[in-house]
């Protein structure tokens, strides 16, 4: 996807800070990756994340983000949060009241400098999907799962969201074929 659209890209290697975390999306964990809806894992959660919540994530990402950006002389961040994925508490990092903190925050830590925008923390990925249809992004080079493999599963929370995102749209998800 960078080389497609001609960016730059960076990583940054967290492994240390997650070590002591349990998520199941971790190379270490215990825990299996859930092959149900998040709707239907929040009902054993009793309110709490699901369990392929890595702990505080988003908010490393964007403060590391955050050092990055003042450095290049950018004055905005754009985070991809959605709605579906705050949804029930799933994963609070990507609720409209974290990305407010997070944006008082940043501006706070910068003198103003930056801040952060998610122009999609309101949308479901349905009204996501439909938006990306109508401007071309190649979907084809994307995709949501949690199991890390070749191609999606089909079967994690991400990857059933995703589906019923095109199916909505009334098209197939390219990476599923």
């Amino acid at each position: 996807v960078l080389e497609y659209y001609g960016v730059e890209g960076t990583s940054l290697d967290l492994t240390p800070v997650f070590a002591y975390s349990d998520c199941s999306l971790l190379s270490h964990s215990t825990e299996e990756v859930p092959e149900e809806s998040y709707a239907e894992q929040l009902k054993s959660t009793h309110g709490a994340p699901v369990t392929t919540y890595v702990p505080f994530r988003n908010g490393l990402f964007l403060s590391a983000a955050a050092s990055v950006a003042l450095s290049k002389g950018c004055s905005v961040i754009y985070y991809g949060a959605h709605h579906d994925d705050a949804a029930g508490n799933a994963y609070p990092d990507c609720s409209e009241e974290f990305v407010n903190a997070m944006n008082r925050s940043v501006e706070e830590g910068t003198g103003g400098a930056l801040r952060i925008e998610a122009p999609f923390v309101r949308w479901n990925k349905a009204q996501i999907v439909r938006e990306g249809l109508r401007l071309h992004v190649p979907y084809e080079l994307t995709w949501s799962c949690y199991e890390g493999g070749e191609r999606p599963c089909g079967k994690c929370g991400t990857c059933l969201d995703r589906l019923r995102a095109f199916e909505a749209n009334g098209v197939s998800d390219p990476a599923m074929k």
